[in-house]
C-alpha cells in the first residue's frame, strides 16, 4: 500500500534510520503484539511501541491493574492515533510478537502454557538478579525448556529495571520490522548494565515440552 504523506512525517525519524526504511515501517504498521505483565513495567514498552507506529498491541495484565490498564489505554490514543491498544488478555489468534516481563518482589512471572503454545515470536524478561532477556523469534526453545533457568523461583528486583525493559523493547521493534534477522534464540543477560549474549538451546535434547511441534496433547 505504501506510506501516506502524514505517516512519512510521523515516521520519518525512524524511516530515515539504516535498515528501516519505508517497507520495515509499513511491517511496523501491520504488526499485532502482545504484552503481558504489570502495568508499571508494560507502561513505557507500551509508550515506545505506540510511538513507533506499531500496528496493533494487546495487553494482558493482571486483575488488579484493570485501572491503570484504561489509563494505558487512553494515553496510547492521544499519543498516536494510528495504533490500535486493547484489552486482549483472551485474544491470543494472529499475533506477530508477544513481549511477556516480570520478575522481582513486585510482580510475578507473566508467562503461561497457554503463551506459549500460540507459537508467536516471544521475548521474555526477567527484571529480578540476574536481568535476562530471552528472545525466541521461534519455538523450541521455550521458556520452559531452555538452558537458562528462566522459570527459576524469583528473586529481588534489579535496580535497573527500567534499563532492561527499554533494552527488550528495542529487541522487540529489530524483529518486528525485521531489521535484524536472528539465526537462534538468544539470551542477554544483564550485570548491572554490562550485557553478555549467548544463544539459547533445549536444556535437554531429549525431553519435550509444550512448545515442541513433536508434543501430542
Amino acid at each position: 500500500m505504501g506510506l501516506s504523506n502524514q505517516q512519512i512525517e510521523r515516521y520519518a525519524r525512524q524511516i530515515i534510520v539504516p535498515g528501516i526504511g519505508g517497507i520495515a515501517q509499513e511491517r511496523l504498521l501491520a504488526a499485532r503484539l502482545m504484552l503481558a505483565g504489570k502495568a508499571t513495567d508494560l507502561a513505557p514498552v507500551l509508550s515506545y511501541m505506540v510511538g513507533a507506529g506499531i500496528g496493533e498491541i494487546r495487553l494482558r495484565l493482571p486483575r488488579s491493574d484493570h485501572a491503570e490498564q484504561e489509563l494505558m489505554v487512553t494515553r496510547a490514543a492521544q499519543l498516536n492515533p494510528e495504533v490500535i491498544v486493547k484489552p486482549g488478555s483472551d485474544d491470543l489468534a494472529g499475533l506477530d510478537l508477544i513481549i511477556a516481563i516480570g520478575g522481582g518482589s513486585e510482580a510475578s512471572l507473566p508467562i503461561t502454557s497457554e503463551i506459549i503454545r500460540v507459537n508467536s515470536p516471544l521475548i521474555f524478561v526477567r527484571l529480578d538478579e540476574p536481568a535476562r532477556i530471552a528472545v525466541f523469534p521461534e519455538h523450541p526453545p521455550c521458556p520452559l525448556c531452555a538452558d537458562a533457568d528462566l522459570t527459576a523461583p524469583e528473586k529481588p528486583r534489579v535496580d535497573n529495571a527500567g534499563f532492561v525493559t527499554m533494552i527488550a523493547a528495542t529487541e522487540a521493534f529489530k524483529l518486528l520490522a525485521c531489521s535484524a534477522q536472528l539465526s537462534a534464540p538468544s539470551l542477554l543477560e544483564f550485570r548491572g548494565f554490562a550485557c553478555s549474549i549467548r544463544d539459547l538451546r533445549r536444556e535437554h535434547v531429549e525431553s519435550t515440552c509444550s512448545c515442541s511441534p513433536n508434543t501430542k496433547d
